[in-house]
Protein backbone atom coordinates (compact mmCIF):
# COMPACT_ATOMS: atom_id res chain seq x y z
CA UNK A 1 0.00 0.00 0.00
CA UNK A 2 1.14 3.15 -1.02
CA UNK A 3 2.02 6.48 1.40
CA UNK A 4 -0.68 8.24 -0.24
CA UNK A 5 -3.23 5.73 0.16
CA UNK A 6 -2.47 5.41 3.87
CA UNK A 7 -2.49 9.37 4.15
CA UNK A 8 -6.14 8.55 2.59
CA UNK A 9 -7.22 5.72 4.34
CA UNK A 10 -6.42 7.55 7.89
CA UNK A 11 -7.90 10.37 6.89
CA UNK A 12 -11.22 8.76 6.08
CA UNK A 13 -11.02 7.10 9.31
CA UNK A 14 -10.56 10.75 11.09
CA UNK A 15 -13.80 12.22 9.24
CA UNK A 16 -15.58 8.94 9.70
CA UNK A 17 -14.71 9.69 13.77
CA UNK A 18 -15.30 13.14 13.44
CA UNK A 19 -19.01 12.88 12.21
CA UNK A 20 -19.43 10.13 14.77
CA UNK A 21 -18.29 12.08 17.52
CA UNK A 22 -20.40 14.89 16.16
CA UNK A 23 -23.28 12.58 15.38
CA UNK A 24 -23.04 11.39 19.54
CA UNK A 25 -22.46 15.02 20.70
CA UNK A 26 -25.68 16.25 19.37
CA UNK A 27 -27.47 13.34 20.40
CA UNK A 28 -26.53 13.50 23.38
CA UNK A 29 -27.48 17.39 23.57
CA UNK A 30 -30.64 16.37 22.19
CA UNK A 31 -31.67 13.77 24.63
CA UNK A 32 -29.76 16.13 27.40
CA UNK A 33 -32.55 18.93 26.31
CA UNK A 34 -35.22 16.37 26.35
CA UNK A 35 -34.08 15.35 30.08
CA UNK A 36 -34.27 19.23 30.73
CA UNK A 37 -37.12 19.12 29.25
CA UNK A 38 -39.45 16.52 31.60
CA UNK A 39 -37.85 17.39 34.52
CA UNK A 40 -38.82 21.24 34.55
CA UNK A 41 -42.45 19.81 33.62
CA UNK A 42 -42.03 17.22 36.56
CA UNK A 43 -41.07 20.50 38.93
CA UNK A 44 -44.11 22.41 37.34
CA UNK A 45 -46.65 19.75 38.29
CA UNK A 46 -44.92 19.77 41.94
CA UNK A 47 -45.22 22.92 42.33
CA UNK A 48 -48.99 22.88 40.79
CA UNK A 49 -49.31 19.57 43.61
CA UNK A 50 -47.91 21.65 46.40
CA UNK A 51 -50.07 25.03 45.74
CA UNK A 52 -53.36 22.98 45.19
CA UNK A 53 -53.33 21.17 48.00
CA UNK A 54 -52.37 24.28 50.42
CA UNK A 55 -55.69 25.77 48.28
CA UNK A 56 -57.62 22.46 49.57
CA UNK A 57 -55.99 23.07 53.42
CA UNK A 58 -57.31 26.79 53.79
CA UNK A 59 -60.68 25.87 52.50
CA UNK A 60 -60.93 22.96 54.46
CA UNK A 61 -59.70 25.19 57.23
CA UNK A 62 -62.93 27.95 56.69
CA UNK A 63 -65.11 25.03 56.61
CA UNK A 64 -64.60 23.29 59.77
CA UNK A 65 -65.71 26.46 61.27
CA UNK A 66 -68.88 26.91 59.45
CA UNK A 67 -72.13 26.27 60.85
CA UNK A 68 -74.66 26.30 57.81
CA UNK A 69 -74.79 22.93 55.72
CA UNK A 70 -75.76 25.69 52.55
CA UNK A 71 -72.45 27.47 53.06
CA UNK A 72 -70.76 24.19 53.39
CA UNK A 73 -72.01 23.18 49.95
CA UNK A 74 -70.72 26.29 48.93
CA UNK A 75 -66.95 26.00 49.97
CA UNK A 76 -67.04 22.36 48.29
CA UNK A 77 -67.50 24.20 45.33
CA UNK A 78 -63.19 24.91 45.80
CA UNK A 79 -62.88 21.64 46.85
CA UNK A 80 -63.97 19.90 44.03
CA UNK A 81 -62.02 22.28 41.52
CA UNK A 82 -58.48 22.16 43.17
CA UNK A 83 -58.87 18.70 43.92
CA UNK A 84 -58.78 17.73 40.31
CA UNK A 85 -56.09 20.35 39.38
CA UNK A 86 -54.31 18.37 42.52
CA UNK A 87 -55.25 15.39 41.11
CA UNK A 88 -53.82 16.15 37.10
CA UNK A 89 -50.10 17.41 38.55
CA UNK A 90 -50.19 14.48 40.06
CA UNK A 91 -50.55 12.48 36.74
CA UNK A 92 -48.06 14.62 35.61
CA UNK A 93 -45.01 13.16 38.04
CA UNK A 94 -43.70 9.50 37.77
CA UNK A 95 -45.56 6.83 39.37
CA UNK A 96 -48.17 9.55 39.82
CA UNK A 97 -51.11 7.42 38.26
CA UNK A 98 -51.55 5.03 41.27
CA UNK A 99 -55.14 5.69 42.53
CA UNK A 100 -55.09 3.20 45.18
CA UNK A 101 -52.54 5.71 46.81
CA UNK A 102 -53.93 7.69 50.00
CA UNK A 103 -53.36 10.95 48.30
CA UNK A 104 -55.05 10.15 45.38
CA UNK A 105 -58.27 8.71 47.74
CA UNK A 106 -57.98 12.18 49.33
CA UNK A 107 -58.13 13.90 46.27
CA UNK A 108 -60.45 12.62 44.98
CA UNK A 109 -63.20 12.20 48.04
CA UNK A 110 -62.30 15.36 49.77
CA UNK A 111 -65.07 17.27 47.81
CA UNK A 112 -67.54 15.03 47.98
CA UNK A 113 -66.97 14.34 51.98
CA UNK A 114 -67.78 17.91 52.51
CA UNK A 115 -71.16 17.69 50.26
CA UNK A 116 -72.00 14.59 52.76
CA UNK A 117 -72.07 16.91 55.66
CA UNK A 118 -74.16 19.74 53.70
CA UNK A 119 -76.58 17.24 52.92
CA UNK A 120 -76.91 15.67 55.73
CA UNK A 121 -77.12 19.07 58.14
CA UNK A 122 -80.26 18.33 60.02
CA UNK A 123 -82.40 22.10 59.65
CA UNK A 124 -79.54 23.15 57.93
CA UNK A 125 -77.59 23.41 60.86
CA UNK A 126 -74.14 21.22 60.87
CA UNK A 127 -74.19 19.74 64.41
CA UNK A 128 -70.41 19.30 66.81
CA UNK A 129 -69.83 15.69 65.20
CA UNK A 130 -69.75 16.74 62.20
CA UNK A 131 -67.76 19.82 62.61
CA UNK A 132 -65.31 17.95 64.31
CA UNK A 133 -64.92 15.54 61.17
CA UNK A 134 -64.19 18.29 59.43
CA UNK A 135 -61.73 19.58 61.79
CA UNK A 136 -59.93 16.75 61.84
CA UNK A 137 -60.16 16.54 57.75
CA UNK A 138 -58.29 19.62 58.17
CA UNK A 139 -55.67 18.65 60.29
CA UNK A 140 -54.91 15.82 57.76
CA UNK A 141 -55.03 17.99 55.05
CA UNK A 142 -52.34 20.25 56.74
CA UNK A 143 -49.99 17.24 57.49
CA UNK A 144 -50.33 15.86 53.49
CA UNK A 145 -49.45 19.60 52.36
CA UNK A 146 -46.28 19.86 54.70
CA UNK A 147 -44.86 16.34 53.37
CA UNK A 148 -45.46 17.51 49.70
CA UNK A 149 -43.66 20.56 50.87
CA UNK A 150 -40.94 18.82 52.45
CA UNK A 151 -40.69 16.79 49.38
CA UNK A 152 -40.52 19.79 47.31
CA UNK A 153 -37.81 21.22 49.26
CA UNK A 154 -35.74 18.24 50.27
CA UNK A 155 -35.47 16.13 47.34
CA UNK A 156 -33.85 15.43 44.61
CA UNK A 157 -34.74 12.69 42.62
CA UNK A 158 -37.10 13.85 40.15
CA UNK A 159 -38.04 10.37 39.28
CA UNK A 160 -39.18 9.31 42.56
CA UNK A 161 -41.17 11.99 43.17
CA UNK A 162 -44.85 10.77 43.84
CA UNK A 163 -43.21 7.53 45.19
CA UNK A 164 -41.53 9.56 47.97
CA UNK A 165 -44.33 11.88 48.42
CA UNK A 166 -47.00 8.51 48.86
CA UNK A 167 -44.70 6.65 51.42
CA UNK A 168 -44.58 9.54 53.05
CA UNK A 169 -47.67 10.31 53.57
CA UNK A 170 -48.42 6.53 54.54
CA UNK A 171 -45.80 7.28 56.95
CA UNK A 172 -48.15 10.57 58.45
CA UNK A 173 -51.43 8.93 57.84
CA UNK A 174 -53.59 6.25 58.60
CA UNK A 175 -54.09 5.14 55.09
CA UNK A 176 -56.79 2.33 56.62
CA UNK A 177 -58.39 5.18 59.28
CA UNK A 178 -58.55 7.64 56.05
CA UNK A 179 -60.08 5.39 53.81
CA UNK A 180 -62.49 3.95 56.31
CA UNK A 181 -64.00 7.91 57.03
CA UNK A 182 -63.89 8.11 53.04
CA UNK A 183 -65.15 4.61 51.22
CA UNK A 184 -67.93 4.83 49.96
CA UNK A 185 -68.99 8.14 49.15
CA UNK A 186 -68.67 8.12 45.48
CA UNK A 187 -71.04 5.61 45.05
CA UNK A 188 -73.72 7.20 47.66
CA UNK A 189 -73.27 10.82 45.81
CA UNK A 190 -74.80 9.81 42.24
CA UNK A 191 -77.16 13.27 42.27
CA UNK A 192 -73.95 15.48 42.77
CA UNK A 193 -75.78 19.19 42.19
CA UNK A 194 -74.66 21.46 39.57
CA UNK A 195 -71.88 23.86 40.75
CA UNK A 196 -70.76 26.83 39.16
CA UNK A 197 -67.49 28.28 40.18
CA UNK A 198 -67.66 32.16 39.68
CA UNK A 199 -64.50 33.08 40.75
CA UNK A 200 -62.74 36.52 40.76
CA UNK A 201 -61.46 36.92 37.51
CA UNK A 202 -64.64 35.77 35.47
CA UNK A 203 -65.10 38.19 32.40
CA UNK A 204 -68.03 40.37 33.77
CA UNK A 205 -65.71 41.74 37.02
CA UNK A 206 -62.90 42.30 34.74
CA UNK A 207 -65.62 44.21 32.28
CA UNK A 208 -67.08 46.32 35.33
CA UNK A 209 -67.54 50.00 34.36
CA UNK A 210 -65.46 51.92 36.88
CA UNK A 211 -67.76 54.13 39.15
CA UNK A 212 -65.70 57.62 38.78
CA UNK A 213 -64.29 57.77 35.41
CA UNK A 214 -67.36 56.88 33.24
CA UNK A 215 -68.97 59.69 33.21
CA UNK A 216 -66.17 61.89 34.15
CA UNK A 217 -64.72 64.89 31.75
CA UNK A 218 -61.96 64.59 30.35
CA UNK A 219 -58.51 65.79 30.91
CA UNK A 220 -55.79 66.73 28.87
CA UNK A 221 -52.38 64.93 28.93
CA UNK A 222 -50.57 68.10 30.60
CA UNK A 223 -53.28 68.94 33.12
CA UNK A 224 -53.14 64.92 34.40
CA UNK A 225 -48.98 65.19 34.18
CA UNK A 226 -49.37 68.22 36.70
CA UNK A 227 -51.76 66.35 38.93
CA UNK A 228 -49.36 63.19 39.40
CA UNK A 229 -46.46 65.96 40.15
CA UNK A 230 -48.61 67.73 42.65
CA UNK A 231 -49.63 64.70 44.10
CA UNK A 232 -46.76 63.00 44.81
CA UNK A 233 -44.94 66.41 45.80
CA UNK A 234 -42.20 65.40 42.84
CA UNK A 235 -39.79 67.98 42.57
CA UNK A 236 -38.47 66.43 38.80
CA UNK A 237 -40.82 66.81 35.92
CA UNK A 238 -42.75 63.87 34.79
CA UNK A 239 -42.46 62.92 30.81
CA UNK A 240 -45.79 61.52 28.83
CA UNK A 241 -44.77 58.61 27.34
CA UNK A 242 -47.81 56.97 26.35
CA UNK A 243 -51.66 55.52 27.55
CA UNK A 244 -53.11 52.95 29.35
CA UNK A 245 -56.18 51.03 27.99
CA UNK A 246 -58.89 49.17 29.47
CA UNK A 247 -61.93 50.77 31.44
CA UNK A 248 -60.12 52.89 33.12
CA UNK A 249 -58.03 54.63 30.42
CA UNK A 250 -54.67 56.46 31.23
CA UNK A 251 -52.11 59.17 30.87
CA UNK A 252 -48.60 57.69 31.38
CA UNK A 253 -45.70 59.40 32.79
CA UNK A 254 -42.20 58.24 33.44
CA UNK A 255 -39.05 59.90 34.78
CA UNK A 256 -36.02 57.87 35.87
CA UNK A 257 -37.38 54.95 38.09
CA UNK A 258 -40.95 56.48 38.47
CA UNK A 259 -43.97 55.49 36.11
CA UNK A 260 -47.14 57.15 37.04
CA UNK A 261 -50.70 56.80 35.76
CA UNK A 262 -53.71 59.36 35.84
CA UNK A 263 -57.24 58.43 34.81
CA UNK A 264 -58.15 60.62 31.58
CA UNK A 265 -61.43 61.23 32.77
CA UNK A 266 -61.58 62.62 35.69
CA UNK A 267 -58.26 63.71 36.14
CA UNK A 268 -57.27 61.06 39.02
CA UNK A 269 -54.69 59.30 39.79
CA UNK A 270 -54.88 55.72 39.02
CA UNK A 271 -50.91 54.06 39.60
CA UNK A 272 -47.74 55.28 41.11
CA UNK A 273 -44.18 52.98 41.83
CA UNK A 274 -41.11 54.56 42.59
CA UNK A 275 -38.33 51.81 41.97
CA UNK A 276 -35.58 53.58 43.62
CA UNK A 277 -33.82 51.19 45.73
CA UNK A 278 -34.41 51.11 49.68
CA UNK A 279 -31.73 51.87 52.31
CA UNK A 280 -31.71 50.66 56.25
CA UNK A 281 -35.26 51.28 57.54
CA UNK A 282 -35.59 53.76 60.34
CA UNK A 283 -39.15 54.03 60.00
CA UNK A 284 -41.49 51.93 62.34
CA UNK A 285 -44.36 50.57 60.47
CA UNK A 286 -46.44 52.38 63.13
CA UNK A 287 -44.91 55.76 61.92
CA UNK A 288 -45.61 54.78 58.34
CA UNK A 289 -49.20 54.29 58.28
CA UNK A 290 -49.12 57.91 60.03
CA UNK A 291 -47.32 59.02 56.76
CA UNK A 292 -49.68 57.32 54.75
CA UNK A 293 -52.44 58.80 56.61
CA UNK A 294 -51.16 62.45 56.26
CA UNK A 295 -50.60 61.81 52.39
CA UNK A 296 -54.37 60.98 51.72
CA UNK A 297 -55.38 63.42 54.15
CA UNK A 298 -53.42 66.28 51.96
CA UNK A 299 -54.72 65.18 48.88
CA UNK A 300 -58.55 65.07 49.69
CA UNK A 301 -58.90 61.50 50.26
CA UNK A 302 -61.22 61.53 53.32
CA UNK A 303 -62.65 58.99 55.45
CA UNK A 304 -59.54 56.38 54.40
CA UNK A 305 -59.76 53.97 57.61
CA UNK A 306 -56.06 52.01 57.49
CA UNK A 307 -57.20 48.56 57.51
CA UNK A 308 -54.09 46.38 58.09
CA UNK A 309 -50.39 46.93 56.27
CA UNK A 310 -47.57 44.71 55.13
CA UNK A 311 -43.69 45.31 55.32
CA UNK A 312 -41.68 43.97 53.40
CA UNK A 313 -37.85 44.89 51.95
CA UNK A 314 -37.99 48.28 53.32
CA UNK A 315 -41.41 49.02 52.28
CA UNK A 316 -44.63 49.65 54.22
CA UNK A 317 -47.88 49.20 52.63
CA UNK A 318 -51.06 50.16 53.65
CA UNK A 319 -54.48 49.21 52.81
CA UNK A 320 -56.89 51.98 53.44
CA UNK A 321 -60.75 51.28 53.18
CA UNK A 322 -63.31 54.07 52.99
CA UNK A 323 -65.57 54.66 55.66
CA UNK A 324 -69.57 55.79 54.83
CA UNK A 325 -70.92 56.62 58.31
CA UNK A 326 -71.01 53.23 60.86
CA UNK A 327 -70.19 51.15 57.75
CA UNK A 328 -66.33 50.45 56.15
CA UNK A 329 -65.92 49.60 52.63
CA UNK A 330 -63.58 47.49 51.91
CA UNK A 331 -64.50 47.67 48.07
CA UNK A 332 -63.30 51.33 47.72
CA UNK A 333 -60.20 50.38 48.14
CA UNK A 334 -56.68 51.92 47.90
CA UNK A 335 -53.08 51.09 48.78
CA UNK A 336 -50.02 53.19 49.73
CA UNK A 337 -46.46 52.18 50.06
CA UNK A 338 -44.00 53.88 51.69
CA UNK A 339 -40.03 53.83 51.92
CA UNK A 340 -39.24 52.84 55.51
CA UNK A 341 -35.64 54.07 54.96
CA UNK A 342 -37.19 58.23 54.89
CA UNK A 343 -41.04 57.72 54.84
CA UNK A 344 -41.12 58.70 51.26
CA UNK A 345 -44.79 57.93 49.58
CA UNK A 346 -43.53 54.69 46.73
CA UNK A 347 -46.52 53.18 45.64
CA UNK A 348 -50.39 53.99 44.88
CA UNK A 349 -52.87 51.98 43.35
CA UNK A 350 -56.43 53.13 43.70
CA UNK A 351 -57.90 51.02 41.01
CA UNK A 352 -60.75 49.22 43.67
CA UNK A 353 -61.74 52.96 44.81
CA UNK A 354 -62.10 54.81 41.28
CA UNK A 355 -63.86 51.44 40.48
CA UNK A 356 -66.15 51.13 43.49
CA UNK A 357 -66.28 54.65 44.94
CA UNK A 358 -69.88 55.79 45.37
CA UNK A 359 -72.56 57.75 47.69
CA UNK A 360 -74.22 54.88 49.21
CA UNK A 361 -78.10 55.24 50.63
CA UNK A 362 -77.45 52.49 53.30
CA UNK A 363 -80.74 51.38 54.95
CA UNK A 364 -80.98 50.44 58.83
CA UNK A 365 -79.77 46.12 59.48
CA UNK A 366 -82.81 44.18 59.33
CA UNK A 367 -81.03 41.56 61.56
CA UNK A 368 -78.86 43.33 64.91
CA UNK A 369 -75.22 42.13 65.73
CA UNK A 370 -76.53 40.00 68.41
CA UNK A 371 -78.63 37.65 65.81
CA UNK A 372 -75.43 37.37 63.81
CA UNK A 373 -73.39 36.63 66.58
CA UNK A 374 -75.19 33.23 67.21
CA UNK A 375 -74.20 32.64 63.41
CA UNK A 376 -70.43 32.18 64.25
CA UNK A 377 -69.43 28.59 65.32
CA UNK A 378 -69.02 27.98 69.49
CA UNK A 379 -65.40 27.35 68.75
CA UNK A 380 -64.59 30.73 67.92
CA UNK A 381 -64.33 33.44 70.59
CA UNK A 382 -65.52 36.50 69.38
CA UNK A 383 -62.59 39.88 69.71
CA UNK A 384 -64.56 42.87 68.23
CA UNK A 385 -67.19 43.41 65.69
CA UNK A 386 -67.91 46.11 62.96
CA UNK A 387 -70.39 46.69 60.13
CA UNK A 388 -68.73 46.34 56.57
CA UNK A 389 -68.86 45.98 52.59
CA UNK A 390 -67.45 43.66 51.24
CA UNK A 391 -67.20 42.45 47.76
CA UNK A 392 -68.71 39.26 46.39
CA UNK A 393 -66.84 36.86 43.92
CA UNK A 394 -69.57 37.92 40.93
CA UNK A 395 -69.30 41.56 41.24
CA UNK A 396 -71.81 42.80 43.62
CA UNK A 397 -71.61 44.10 47.24
CA UNK A 398 -72.81 42.61 50.60
CA UNK A 399 -73.01 44.50 53.60
CA UNK A 400 -72.20 42.26 56.64
CA UNK A 401 -71.21 41.99 60.10
CA UNK A 402 -67.30 41.15 60.26
CA UNK A 403 -66.04 39.65 63.61
CA UNK A 404 -62.52 38.68 64.75
CA UNK A 405 -62.37 35.52 66.40
CA UNK A 406 -59.95 33.46 67.86
CA UNK A 407 -59.40 29.59 67.27
CA UNK A 408 -58.73 27.09 69.99
CA UNK A 409 -55.29 26.96 68.30
CA UNK A 410 -54.93 31.04 69.06
CA UNK A 411 -55.12 31.91 65.54
CA UNK A 412 -57.13 34.48 63.70
CA UNK A 413 -60.06 34.37 61.53
CA UNK A 414 -62.66 36.99 60.71
CA UNK A 415 -65.91 35.80 59.95
CA UNK A 416 -68.56 37.84 57.70
CA UNK A 417 -72.49 37.78 58.41
CA UNK A 418 -74.96 39.46 56.00
CA UNK A 419 -77.40 41.53 57.28
CA UNK A 420 -80.22 41.29 55.54
CA UNK A 421 -79.91 37.52 55.79
CA UNK A 422 -77.19 36.16 58.17
CA UNK A 423 -75.93 33.87 55.85
CA UNK A 424 -72.22 33.58 56.27
CA UNK A 425 -70.70 35.43 53.40
CA UNK A 426 -67.11 34.84 53.62
CA UNK A 427 -64.04 33.51 56.14
CA UNK A 428 -60.95 35.07 56.11
CA UNK A 429 -57.96 33.49 57.60
CA UNK A 430 -56.19 35.58 59.02
CA UNK A 431 -51.83 35.14 58.78
CA UNK A 432 -49.75 36.88 61.43
CA UNK A 433 -45.93 38.05 60.95
CA UNK A 434 -43.81 40.16 62.01
CA UNK A 435 -43.75 41.91 58.29
CA UNK A 436 -47.52 42.66 59.50
CA UNK A 437 -51.14 41.00 58.87
CA UNK A 438 -52.54 39.07 55.71
CA UNK A 439 -56.12 37.75 54.96
CA UNK A 440 -56.24 34.76 52.11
Amino acid sequence: MSRRQKIRIVSFTAAVILVLTGFLICEHSKARSRELTINNNYIRNLNALETSMNNITDTLNKASYLKSGTDLLNLSTTLFCEGELAKNALSGLPNGNNRSSTLYKFLSQVGNYAVTISKSAVNGEINDDESNRMHKLFETSKTIAKVIENVNNSYDDIEDFAKIINDNIDKKVDPKSLAGSLDGLEEELNDYPTLIYDGPFSDHILEKEPLMTSNAPEYSKENCRKKAEEFFGLKQELKYTGTMNGKIKSYVYENGRIYCSVSRNGGYINYMRNGRDIGEGTFSAEKSVKIAEQFLEKNGLTNMKYTYYYAVDGECTINFAYQSGDTLCYTDLIKVGVAMDNGEIIFYEAAGYLTNHTTRPFDDTPHTVDEAMKKVDNKLKILSTKLCLIPTDSGGEVRCYEFLCETQEKGNVFVYISVKNLNTVKILLVDKSAAGILVK
